[in-house]
């Protein structure tokens, strides 16, 4: 199976490569944006396409507050977890989970996998998905195969018919 992507959204260049230094290649690889604005886009883009957004809450312009509303508005199937070092911030208003600043990369871990665990569910809930989707196309395509050749099988099964009723015609009226 592919690796899983986590997006990091922070302000702070340090705190998104540390974060990518805890979290690549072992677990997943790391895609960055440097605030809200840039995250949502490239969301919107989907390509690379993002399992996980790892967002930090305090941010100019576009903040993580932002990004969980609007994500669990316009895309609740992408799991996203927040992090800030702000003591003063609401967690218990927060839907998502929270990992607090500094971070340990145990913490960090503990954090993310639940949610990529999710995702990689969801990834293959998908693929099965498509996997059955192909196999009743196919399912259907020989059906309709086959009932063509049944029709097909009728129509000579008919012509058969007339045929025979047209021989036995013929013999009486040698008679």
């Amino acid at each position: 199976m592919d690796t899983a992507t986590v997006l990091v959204v922070d302000d702070e260049s340090m705190v998104r490569t540390l974060v990518r230094r805890m979290l690549e290649p072992g677990m997943c690889s790391v895609v960055e944006a440097e605030d809200g604005e840039s995250a949502l886009r490239l969301i919107e883009r989907g390509q690379p396409a993002i399992d996980v957004v790892l967002t930090d809450l305090m941010m100019p312009g576009v903040d993580g507050f932002d990004i969980i509303t609007v994500l669990g508005r316009h895309r609740p199937d992408l799991p996203v977890v927040c992090m800030s070092g702000f003591a003063s911030v609401a967690t218990s208003q927060l839907t998502v989970p929270f990992i607090p600043k500094p971070f340990s990369l145990e913490s960090l871990r503990s954090g993310l996998e639940p949610m990529l665990a999710r995702s990689r569910e969801v990834r293959q809930m998908a693929v099965e998905g498509r996997r059955r989707a192909s196999q009743e196309r196919g399912a259907s395509e020989r059906l309709r195969r086959e009932s063509g050749a049944t029709r097909t099988g009728a129509m000579d099964l008919v012509a058969a018919a007339l045929e025979l009723r047209r021989q036995r015609a013929e013999p009486r009226e040698s008679s």
